[in-house]
Parts: C-alpha cells; sequence; structure tokens
C-alpha cells in the first residue's frame, strides 16, 4: 500500500478515546508501569494549593528539568503539554513554507494551519519502513522550505532517526536558513533515548519538544516543555500565555524528576520485553504485517479488503481499544496504532487477534 502525501484531511482523532469505561485502551502510548507512586503522593499533597494562584510562569519547574537534562534554564520553556508549545512555536515562526515528515502527529499540521501556514508533506513510504530519506528532505528544503518538521521516535511509526543522521539533517536545515523542529515525546522510551537537546549548542535553529506526560503516565495534568536557543526561548517566553501550568501539575511533576533516573530505566526495560513479546505474536498472524518501532507502541497494517474496516471493530467488541489511522495523513485503511502494555493486557490483546484470523502462522 502506498501511503497518501496529502496534509489537507486533518486528523483530530487522538489516543485515550476508549469508547467505554470498561475498555482496556491500547490506542494511547502511555508508560505501561503507569505512574510512580511519588506522583500520586504529591498530587494528593497539592489539594492545598488549588485555592491559590500558581506563580505565572513555572520558572522552578524549568529549572529542575534543565539540571536534569544537564542544560541551561534559558533553553527551557515549560506549558500545559507539548501540544501548547507546537501552537505557540507555530505562531511565533510564521513560517511560510514548511514541511512535516509523515505520517506524524497530526497537530503538527494542525499548529501550522491555525497559525497561517501551508504545511506541505515529505512522505516516508510503508516499504522503506516509514524512515527518512535524506534525499527528500534535500528536495523540501531545494523547494524553498522554511522549517522541517519531524518525529523521534515518530508516532504512528516508531521509526528513530539516528543522532548522527539527526545533526546532519538539523545541520543542513541551518545552512540553508530553515529551522529543524524535533517533536521527542517519547524519546524517553527509545532503544537508544540519546535527545537532539545535545545539539542545541551548535544549532540556534533546532528546536526539540519534549513530554513528561508519556513517560510519567500523567497526561491528564498536561506537562511538556521545549528545548532551544536561549533567544528563542525569550522570545517565546514573552508570548506565551501566563499560568499555563498549574500548581497540581507542577507540583506533581517535580515529585517525578526526583525519581526520574531509576524509574526510567526500568520503563524503558519494560517496554522493550513487552514490544518484543507483542511483535513476536501479532507478526505470526496471516494478513498483518508489523512495522519495527523503537518506542511504546507498535504500527502495524492488515491487508485484505474485509479485514480492513473490520478488524478494529472486532477489538471494540472485545473490550479493546486500539488507534484507527485511516484518517491520519500518510497513513490509510487498515493501519493501526497500538500502545505497548502490560504482560496481562498485551495477552488479551493477541487473543482477541488470533481469535479474529483464526489462525497463526508457524
Amino acid at each position: 500500500m502506498k501511503a497518501s502525501s496529502s496534509l489537507l484531511a486533518i486528523d483530530r482523532v487522538h489516543g485515550g478515546n476508549a469508547p467505554e469505561s470498561g475498555c482496556v485502551d491500547f490506542s494511547a502510548s502511555l508508560n505501561p508501569l503507569g505512574a510512580p507512586p511519588e506522583a500520586i503522593r504529591a498530587y494528593h499533597e497539592a489539594a492545598s494549593k488549588i485555592s491559590k494562584y500558581p506563580l505565572p510562569y513555572p520558572r522552578e519547574l524549568e529549572a529542575r528539568i534543565a539540571a536534569w537534562l544537564g542544560v541551561s534554564p534559558d533553553t527551557v520553556i515549560a506549558a500545559n503539554g507539548s501540544t501548547q508549545l507546537i501552537y505557540l512555536v507555530a505562531r511565533a515562526l510564521n513560517l511560510r513554507s514548511p514541511f512535516v515528515v509523515i505520517p506524524t502527529f497530526s497537530e503538527i499540521a494542525n499548529a501550522l494551519f491555525a497559525a497561517g501556514s501551508n504545511p506541505l508533506p515529505i512522505p516516508t513510504r510503508a516499504e522503506d519502513n516509514f524512515r527518512l530519506s535524506r534525499s527528500a528532505l534535500h528536495e523540501a528544503l531545494e523547494a524553498g522550505a522554511d522549517a522541517a518538521f519531524m518525529g523521534r521516535p515518530n508516532s504512528p511509526t516508531g521509526v528513530v532517526t539516528g543522532l548522527d543522521d539527526t545533526a546532519a539533517i538539523a545541520r543542513e536545515c541551518a545552512r540553508r536558513g530553515a529551522w529543524c523542529v524535533i517533536d521527542e515525546a517519547f524519546i524517553e522510551f527509545a532503544d537508544d533515548p540519546r535527545s537532539a537537546a545535545g545539539l542545541l549548542d551548535s544549532n540556534p535553529r533546532l528546536i526539540v519538544f519534549r513530554s513528561l506526560t508519556k513517560i510519567f503516565a500523567i497526561p491528564g495534568l498536561r506537562l511538556g516543555y521545549l528545548l532551544g536557543s536561549a533567544n528563542f526561548v525569550r522570545k517565546l517566553r514573552d508570548v506565551i500565555e501566563p499560568w499555563s501550568v498549574n500548581a497540581i501539575a507542577e507540583h506533581v511533576a517535580l515529585a517525578c524528576l526526583d525519581v526520574a533516573g531509576d524509574f526510567i530505566d526500568l520503563a524503558r526495560r519494560n517496554v522493550k520485553l513487552e514490544r518484543r513479546w507483542l511483535e513476536h505474536r501479532l507478526s505470526r498472524l496471516p494478513n498483518l504485517h508489523m512495522f519495527p518501532s523503537s518506542a511504546n507502541f507498535l504500527m502495524f497494517e492488515i491487508s485484505g479488503e474485509q479485514s480492513r474496516g473490520e478488524f478494529g471493530r472486532h477489538m471494540t467488541t472485545r473490550g479493546l481499544t486500539i488507534r484507527d489511522l485511516s484518517a491520519l495523513p500518510g497513513c490509510g485503511r487498515g493501519m493501526y496504532r497500538i500502545g505497548v502494555r502490560s504482560r496481562s493486557d498485551n495477552e488479551r490483546l493477541a487473543a482477541a487477534a488470533v481469535n479474529y484470523f483464526g489462525a497463526e502462522r508457524r
């Protein structure tokens, strides 16, 4: 199947939308370990803060993130999830000709549209396992791109562009006066978790989005941050809305950072083990093609006209919600994404898939 190259269809369906409370939600890609116990305790402790205004800007949280990553606080800005920052950057850059590597998180294109830009696609192909071609990026820059947006690991594909290749891409963008904007919301789950943020010192045209909600499994609190040059972050501070991070979210985030090292190491080992188990089980099913992933989620394609339309509905009848990618630019009918969950949940999903196809390949 050849992926669509259109960015005109704006997909506003995201993970975490299980239709019934009793469904096991594989559509959301979160840490299967759940939130750290310290985060739960901090949430209850923060109840006393709801009757007082927080500070307008979360400087303490930004300083703690900077210390955790070993960067200057001047290069960090925190907000109400990385999506708020994507929209903020789209407005601040006021781009004429941005390009987006697809398929990817749909709110990147949505934010660019909302800011008055006209994003164009850099398509990746299923037959190449959705890996970004340097020649495709080069063509976009030749066509006048003033920014290139990409994910690492990319959602929904799970592809991680290597750090050396990312550095080369960022240098090529800078050489042509274009921004290189990277969404690293899932980087802590990657087999190689090294961040492109380490390239910031040598590249003022690089911007990196990060998330606390995915790795710490606290999406209801909406916590994300951006890393960029001190000059660019200063520009964003002038235009970001005050009180973008509430007092409870900041208190919980600080507790998460206290235990980040050991907790993230455990999560990465767990996700790698469960991802490989799911890959092994699902790859044995007829008419189901798994794409390689280095993240806490898996993308696959169902072949056969009847199977394409029915698989997601079948899983729902089994009390399982998966992410249907048919409306996501760069994907198509029969493509799905599942988050890696606990072994018991993963076994339940595998059993439901086997029931649908009726057999496994040997």
